[in-house]
Parts: structure tokens; sequence; C-alpha cells
């Protein structure tokens, strides 16, 4: 507890609001725990975390502002904000988008009970029941990928979880660092949490493509201080709890 508050500590301090700074808005997915959300009114969340440090290393001072996440791109275009996140990269998007380097790596993990070996693979769930929120790419990715799975689509991770710890799924697909924190939150103990994922997915900044070079530069170097010095590291830490 007290090596925890003193990393908070610590990093509240990282993140102080820097004098004259210039100020950028940005749009971010209105509901995307623990990445990006919206809690008694305030902009919260690992991703939100990582950015607003990074952008203030680079002289930034960010206004966040939530949006559903069909509405991000607009948002750019119309000139409502500089920059989107989280925003997974992607091939169709480039094709408007460019991008900062990457904020976060994330993805599908396979979670089984506590006394059980993280599978190797997707291949060893054919045959297994395996649950997943219907929410995200893991539910179309499993059933192409693996299809003897039997695969159960839930409500949400509450319902996943709860479904692997009383032995009614034997493995359940959920978002790398989503699903860590949920389970040490609800069934500490029970959960082997997996050190590895199955399908990656890099989370950036999104910008018009073709425009604010500028921005894309120096927020790239704050990102790189605070990777170098540790920052982003007890930021991650802060939320994940491992």
């Amino acid at each position: 507890m007290i090596k925890r508050f003193a990393a908070l500590i610590l990093l509240s301090l990282t993140t102080m609001p820097i004098a004259n700074a210039e100020t950028i808005r940005v749009a971010h997915n209105r509901l995307l725990p623990p990445f990006a959300e919206v809690k008694d009114g305030k902009t919260v969340g690992l991703v939100i975390d990582i950015f607003r440090t990074a952008a203030e290393r680079a002289g930034y001072q960010v206004e966040f502002f939530p949006v559903p996440i069909e509405q991000m791109e607009a948002t750019l275009k119309d000139g409502r904000a500089v920059a989107t996140i989280p925003t997974a990269v992607t091939p169709e998007r480039r094709q408007t988008m460019d991008f900062t380097d990457t904020l976060l790596m994330t993805g599908g993990a396979i979670y089984v009970r506590a006394d059980e070996p993280t599978p190797d693979g997707v291949e060893m769930l054919a045959g297994k029941v395996v649950v997943t929120p219907r929410t995200g790419p893991l539910a179309a990715y499993l059933q192409k990928t693996v299809p003897a799975a039997k695969l159960e689509v839930t409500e949400d991770y509450d319902t996943s979880l709860e479904r692997l710890v009383s032995g009614k799924a034997d493995a359940a697909a959920l978002n790398f660092q989503a699903g860590a924190m949920i389970a040490n939150k609800m069934y500490p103990g029970k959960v082997h949490v997996p050190n590895k994922m199955f399908l990656i997915l890099p989370f950036s900044a999104a910008v018009l493509k073709g425009q604010n070079a500028e921005f894309l530069t120096r927020f790239n170097k704050g990102l790189a201080e605070i990777r170098a010095d540790g920052t982003f590291e007890r930021i991650e830490k802060s939320w994940i709890g491992q």
C-alpha cells in the first residue's frame, strides 16, 4: 500500500500542468475502460494518463472531451479535435489518418482459473467452452480462427469471469489490460492472469493525414521521454496493479 501510494504521488508530480503550455483539444472514446471513459464528470483512463503525461512533456496542455466511437474521426474533420485517442492502427485508417508512436499495445488474452496453465495458443481452445464479451473484436476473431471452440458470447466482463471462476467455462478471452484489472479486483488469486496476447492491436493517437506534423514530432519526443525514465511503467502499474 505504501509503495502504491508513493508511486501515485510521483505520478501526480509528473503530470502537473506546465505554465504557458499550448492547449490542444483531444477527443476520446467515451466508454472504453480501463483505457478511456468519463467518471464523475472527469475523463480518466490508462491511455488518458499516458497521453496527458507525454503531451505535457512536449509542452502541451490537454483538454479532453468524450464522444461515441463512431464520431471520433468526425471530430478531426470538423476541427473540434487535434487528435483522437485511443485509436487502433489499421491499414484502412492509415489512408485517412496519421498516427503517433504507439501509446499502448493491447489486444486479446486467454484467462483460465488460477490452478491451470495459460494455453500456448488459441488453437488449444478447440473443443473448450470459451466465454468472451460481445463488445470488441475477440468474438469475431475466435469464430474465424478457432471454429472448433465452443464460443459463448456474454454481456460483459463480469459475466465472463463469473462463468470462468464457477467452472461453467474452460477459458475466457478478454482484453489484456481490462481483463487483468477486473480479474484482480473481482477474483483475486482465483484467475491466472496471462503475460501474453494472442491478438495484438496497437493503440495510438490519430490526426488527419498530412496535417499536424509538428504535433506528431513533439508528442513522440515526449512519449519517448516518459518511456525512458520509467514514468510510462509507473502509469501502467497504477492501473493494472501488476
